[in-house]
């Protein structure tokens, strides 16, 4: 049984910008400039893309046992918001279907939680761990989905 794994980058950049447009406005600084130098703009989406392609990339290594096909960026020097990453997974028959929004749901958190955690390490310190732990745990999280069976279901045979 074949199931589609989907990240949307526009999705992530999104989310990652609302992330830290929140923590920068709620982080209290003397210098009063938290917000400018925290929250994530379209200027700095060339450093953002490298955390993008880091992300997939692991995500890409810890589901590589279940990959029929993984897309691949055309050009990884130019920054293509409209960028989707897809991978098709070949899972066991007693693998529940009911879970790929599920799964898809912890790998955009685990996108967006890595990619703010290794820009906190460059504009936020002290944030910087805690996201990094809450991309840990949706990893776990696609793990766990991605490893669960369904018990066999006995068919009775009609006669």
């Amino acid at each position: 049984m074949n199931i589609i794994l989907t990240i949307k980058k526009a999705a992530i950049y999104d989310e990652v910008a609302k992330l830290t447009g929140y923590v920068g406005a709620k982080t209290i600084e003397d210098t009063g400039k938290a917000y400018d130098r925290v929250f994530t703009t379209d200027d700095d989406r060339f450093m953002l893309e490298r955390f993008w392609r880091e992300a997939v990339g692991a995500i890409t290594d810890e589901v590589k046992r279940f990959i029929v096909s993984v897309s691949t960026p055309a050009n990884s020097q130019l920054v293509d918001i409209t960028e989707v990453w897809t991978a098709t997974l070949d899972m066991p028959s007693n693998f529940d279907s009911n879970l790929t929004e599920s799964i898809n749901d912890s790998l955009l958190s685990y996108s967006v939680n890595s990619i703010a955690s290794k820009w906190f390490a460059i504009t936020n310190k002290e944030e910087s761990d805690k996201y990094n732990g809450m991309a840990f745990l949706a990893g776990n999280e696609v793990k766990s989905k991605l490893y669960y069976r369904k018990k066999p279901q006995r068919v009775v045979p009609s006669i």
